[in-house]
């Protein structure tokens, strides 16, 4: 009983960790995505600039819930989660729709 207790604690720990350390990760492969999807032509500015706001903006939540307490909860790590998978499929379509930039 105890050791397994102690076991779903540390798995516990290792999983929050690591999802703390993944956001910078999915943070600058989103911007290499969009800087792509620029360089290839398959963004317009327009849609390459509310890509990066919403990158902005999770930034800012991301910034703000750290300041608030020193760390990220269980629930403000969701939130954020959560957004970067609403901008990741933003990106997608953004880049798979049929407008393309005019060189």
């Amino acid at each position: 009983m105890k050791t397994t207790m102690i076991l779903s604690l540390a798995l516990m720990l290792v999983v929050g960790v690591s999802a703390a350390q993944a956001q910078p990760y999915i943070a600058k492969n989103e911007h290499r995505r969009i800087n792509n999807g620029v360089r290839s032509g398959e963004l317009t500015r327009g849609e390459a600039y509310r890509l990066r706001a919403d990158q902005r903006d999770i930034h800012r939540d991301y910034v703000r819930y750290k300041r608030n307490d020193g760390h990220i909860s269980p629930r403000e790590r969701k939130h954020l989660m959560h957004e970067r998978q609403k901008a990741s499929k933003r990106i997608y379509h953004a880049k798979h729709n049929s407008r393309v930039r005019c060189k």
